[in-house]
């Protein structure tokens, strides 16, 4: 989603399919096409003209869409012209639609973007302070921080990292405000898991290092938003904030998105790391009781996320047998619906301009590329 290379001009915004068949009536005058598609209108782009003409089906529409194998856009689409090809991009995060407008009420004097704090708490714990002074000199708060700028809150939002005694990250009102509690003990656990040198696809220690961090408190940031915005949630909690986090870190275009989703899965590499020689997995019943779905579901679905979104980019995950060919057919639609709720319960609480300067920054750019890991505890 950057800004800069190529200049890319904006044709339009939904693309009717149904009006390239032979059975639409197609206006050939050259009026401008209209603001609004009414019903049964359509919308014709030329891919080697690049002219846009309006239409008007013949009979049911429809009929006409079932026949044609049309599906649904969801939210909205965006038409990109670069140089002498068309690219269309489904329910964009960044762009606002009818569908944001209907959304919820984000009026009020209160609500704002830059409401995200950070605190680094001083841990008491000797073999924590070194972690503390590399956190703070890395500067990894601020730049989660600055990525969540955009969004327009109702209160302050507090990102904090803290001795807990626990390897644990959590959300929850600490004397009622929002607050994101990153426990310095899962931190050091992060690092001490890290990959020595590049590993299977090219993932690096700093890769698995930002994707991991970048994964779990955006985690914990969708807990929050959650209940910030009082999005309604059906079914599980957590893999609702599994696939937020997911989400966001597929907005950060091709190389840094799959730098991210790898990163992030790293975590879980150790449960399916063997999947080749050792498919049989076996676990304690009680393990399914956890509010947390099992790391090897969550592995797969966040895969599934990111193939559904750009099975270009992620092609190597059916091919190397990371996404089982069971679930690869399905992840468009889990992407499209997650996107649709996104862009309906959460799309209208971001600043879009804020947001389109976030995505063209280079975060982290203080991490460095290799570390080294911190003291194990006494």
């Amino acid at each position: 989603m950057s800004s800069q290379g190529k200049s890319i001009s904006f044709i339009g915004a939904i693309v009717g399919v149904a009006s390239i068949a032979s059975n639409l009536a197609v206006a050939q005058s050259q009026t401008p096409p209209p603001a609004a598609i009414a019903d049964n209108d359509s919308i014709y782009i030329d891919g080697k003209t690049f002219s846009i003409t309006p239409g008007r089906a013949k009979g049911d529409t429809s009929t006409q869409i079932q026949a044609l194998g049309a599906r649904d856009l969801g939210p909205g689409a965006i038409v990109f012209r670069s140089g002498e090809k068309l690219y269309i991009v489904a329910a964009p995060v960044l762009v606002p639609s009818p569908q944001n407008q209907a959304g919820p009420n984000i009026s009020g004097e209160n609500i704002r973007p830059n409401r995200v704090t950070v605190e680094y708490g001083v841990p008491k714990s000797p073999e924590l302070q070194e972690l503390y002074g590399m956190l703070r000199e890395h500067r990894v708060l601020e730049d989660m921080q600055g990525i969540l700028s955009p969004f327009r809150l109702p209160e302050e939002l507090t990102i904090k990292t803290t001795e807990c005694g626990m390897v644990n990250s959590w959300y929850s009102r600490e004397n009622s405000k929002p607050t994101v509690t990153l426990c310095y003990e899962l931190l050091r656990h992060i690092l001490q898991s890290l990959p020595k040198n590049t590993g299977p696809g090219g993932i690096t220690p700093r890769d698995a290092a930002v994707g991991q961090f970048f994964w779990l408190t955006t985690h914990e940031v969708g807990h929050a938003m959650f209940d910030l915005f009082k999005v309604p949630i059906f079914g599980h909690a957590e893999d609702a904030a599994d696939n937020f986090a997911g989400y966001i870190m597929l907005q950060f275009g091709k190389e840094r998105a799959r730098r991210l989703i790898a990163g992030g899965a790293w975590a879980w590499r150790m449960y399916v790391a063997d999947y080749r020689t050792k498919p049989i997995v076996q676990t304690q019943l009680a393990g399914f009781a956890s509010n947390h779905g099992q790391p090897e579901e969550r592995f797969y679905n966040l895969m599934c996320l990111a193939y559904g979104a750009d099975p270009v980019t992620f092609a190597d995950l059916t091919q190397d047998g990371y996404l089982p060919p069971n679930r690869s057919p399905t992840c468009r639609f889990e992407y499209d619906t997650l996107a649709y709720a996104f862009h309906r319960e959460i799309s209208p609480h971001i600043d879009q301009q804020m947001a389109r300067q976030v995505l063209d920054t280079a975060w982290f750019s203080n991490v460095p590329a290799t570390f080294t890991a911190p003291s194990p505890p006494r």
